[in-house]
């Protein structure tokens, strides 16, 4: 009777310091649909971050499409991995996006820069200065130079119509 007693306490003493045998708490089944659903919700906040820049998001919404469409048809597999190429195509255009807009602040920035540091000339009459934008170019203070006259009617595209017509009291950029 001590043996069987003595039997028992040691097998309860084993259960108690190793436990029992664990048993997955969520069905293989439900965990792969489980991880389907969760990469679905990521990939779709992917693409709306990715819509708040403006990118475009087509590829990333088509797979997203066939990420649900598999998760419909129960293969889970295939719509987590779908969902996660809809997430990395949808960041992907996101970083795109971003680093276009910041192309396009940079070219503004450095215009800005060069009008500041452009030069403003008034434009005189005919009879007095004989301004035209080959004597305004071929001035010391200006370039000294007549042939670069362009520059400053590149410069001046949205004021000057007609690069022989300028108009007294005209402020021009001089760039």
């Amino acid at each position: 009777m001590k043996k069987v007693l003595g039997l028992f306490l040691l097998s309860l003493i084993l259960v108690a310091f190793t436990g029992c045998p664990k048993r997955p708490l969520v069905p293989p089944v439900s965990q792969a649909r489980l991880d389907a659903e969760e990469a679905i919700a990521s990939a779709t906040k992917a693409i709306s971050a990715a819509w708040e820049v403006e990118a475009d998001t087509t590829e990333a919404e088509s797979l997203l499409d066939e990420a649900r469409k598999a998760f419909t048809d129960g293969d889970y597999g295939t719509a987590t991995s779908k969902a996660h190429e809809a997430e990395l195509a949808a960041n992907k255009a996101r970083e795109e996006a971003l680093a276009k807009v910041k192309v396009e602040e940079r070219k503004e920035e450095i215009k800005v820069e060069e009008e500041k540091a452009a030069k403003i000339y008034v434009v005189g009459t005919w009879e007095k200065d004989r301004d035209c934008l080959w004597n305004i170019a071929k001035k010391r203070t200006i370039y000294a130079d007549p042939w670069k006259w362009k520059r400053i009617y590149k410069a001046n595209r949205d004021k000057i119509k007609d690069v022989d017509l300028i108009y007294p009291g005209q402020k021009l950029i001089i760039p």
